[in-house]
Parts: structure tokens; sequence; C-alpha cells
């Protein structure tokens, strides 16, 4: 047993737990260093479809064909006192003055990334995902049989924008059951000052909540709860997949990295339709073309058809 009891009631009650310093600092280090080489395109066996970017000047090309950079979105409407909407999105206020930075030329095109995905693979992060101490809570959290459903590098680059309010399971409706469990790890420090994960805590009770409804659910009360959740690099949060989250925006010069790894209990059922098979095997969650039994086992063992 990895988890006391205390920290595994205290999951079940909030929907996320911190668990400090899962990897060492030479751990992080080789992170941080593989991930820059993925972003500045040096690494072969990541294509360049799976390197999310601004459209900033000075971003680089990483194989594609140059484009007029995006204009900058309008500005939000108010929500509540402390946070903003766009549409159905509802996300932490703040960091209006520094628009213009962020939509500045960048002098180091890696900071013009905003996500890395589907890094499994990779021939050094592959054992990461597989990472013992990782694995060790998952199981307790979750199952011991465990298959991974995808993985992502949430670049928040400098002076970069608020993250929407989600639950993760709202993009994985093809899941029976939604008791997945997320490793966001901390490949930088996050403070409230970068951009830290916030959590509403016990809100994985509410069930799975559709985006039309979000802006009812998240009032003012609800807000109040919020619970920013500053890391330190190597530290890792564990939240539920219907825990709703967001993180707040950058304030400072310096990008903010976290990788977060998406596991799934192989007992899970697979309920997709034929088109989400596709979808999947498209952007690298798959196997192989077929879902079910399909995503890749990390620990543990399979049960015929389910994931």
């Amino acid at each position: 047993m990895v988890l006391t009891e205390t920290q595994k009631e205290r999951f079940r009650h909030d929907g996320f737990l911190v668990v400090e310093q899962v990897l060492t600092p030479d751990e992080v280090a080789t992170l941080r260093q593989r991930f820059e080489q993925i972003a500045r395109g040096e690494v072969d066996a990541i294509p360049p479809e799976h390197i999310g970017l601004r459209d900033v000047p000075g971003r680089g090309s990483y194989g594609r064909a140059a484009r007029k950079p995006a204009e900058p979105p309008p500005p939000p409407e108010p929500h509540t006192a402390t946070h903003h909407r766009r549409g159905t999105q509802v996300f932490p206020a703040g960091g209006e003055e520094y628009a213009e930075q962020a939509w500045a030329p960048v002098s180091d095109p890696v900071d013009a990334v905003t996500q890395l995905r589907v890094l499994r693979n990779d021939s050094v992060l592959g054992a990461f995902v597989r990472h013992p101490r990782i694995l060790a809570v998952v199981s307790e959290l979750m199952s011991p049989n465990i298959k991974l459903y995808y993985d992502q590098v949430f670049a928040k680059p400098p002076y970069g924008g608020a993250n929407r309010y989600h639950q993760d399971s709202v993009f994985w409706k093809f899941f029976a059951s939604q008791d997945l469990v997320t490793c966001w790890l901390s490949v930088d420090d996050a403070t409230v000052e970068n951009g830290c994960v916030r959590y509403i805590p016990s809100s994985h009770r509410f069930g799975l909540v559709e985006w039309e409804y979000l802006p009812n659910l998240l009032t003012e009360d609800v807000l109040a709860r919020e619970t920013p959740v500053p890391l330190r690099a190597g530290d890792a949060v564990f939240h539920h997949s219907l825990t709703l989250h967001c993180s707040g925006p950058n304030l400072t010069p310096a990008r903010r990295w976290g990788w977060a790894m998406h596991y799934v209990a192989a007992e899970t059922r697979y309920i997709g339709k034929p088109e989400q098979d596709a979808h999947l095997w498209e952007i690298g969650a798959l196997e192989r073309p077929e879902a079910r039994n399909g995503f890749p086992l990390i620990q543990g063992r399979e049960f015929p058809g389910c994931v």
C-alpha cells in the first residue's frame, strides 16, 4: 500500500489527491529536455499534428505550411465577480492586462507550443506512463488492471490564458463506467501566478454534466469552493474523471508545463460507435483499429469485450 486510508478517503470525498515528489529531480529534468526536443520538432516519432501551436509570429513551422497568425479571441463576458465566460465556457478571470504580451511574437518557438499529444510510444517517455510510483497510486484509486486512454502535455505559454472548467468524462462518454483517473504531473513548479490547476471539491458527485448546463451549475456559491492546487516540479495531482477543474491564467513570462496521463480500468466497457472507433484510431489512442480491447495495457490483464 502506497496511500494511507486517509488519502484514499480524501480522494473519494474531494475527487482529487496531491501526491508529492512522484518523480525525482533527475527524472523531471529528463522529461523537460525530451518535451523541448519534441516541441522543437527534433523527434521524428512524434508527428507535427501532435504538436499544438498558438499562431503567433516566430512560432516555427514544425513542418507545416506557414499561415497568417490568428487573431486574439474577443474579450470575455463576466460570469461572476471572479470568473469569465464565452458561450458555455466558464474560466477564471485575470490576465487581461497581458493580452498584448500573450499574442506578441516569440523569440523561442517552444513558447508558441500549447500542447503535445500521444507521447507514450516515444523511446524515452514510454517508461514514464508505466512508472511504478504512478501506477501504484492509480491501482489504489481505480484498479490494478490499468489501460492508458490518452496522454497530453499542457504547455501553458508565457502570459497564456486560463483554461475553461470541464470534466474529463464529458469528452469520453463512450466509456462505461466513468471512473477514470488522470495523473496530472507537474513538469515545472505550478503556482497560482503561472496557472496551476484548480478544482471544485466533491464535484464528481454531480455526475456527468453536459456543456450546455455547465454555466448553470457553476454559480457563485459553487465557484466559491474553487481550490487552487500549487505543485512543485515532480509532484502530481490525481483526479477523478468527473471532477470539475480548470487552470488559471499564466501571469508570468515563463512557460508552465504539465503532463496529463488518462488511465482507464481494463474492466471498463467500451460503448462507442464505429465513427468513434475511427476517430480514436486516427488520434493515436488505440493499438489497433477496433476500440474493444484496443487500448494499450499498462498493468494487469485484459477483459474480453472491454477497453
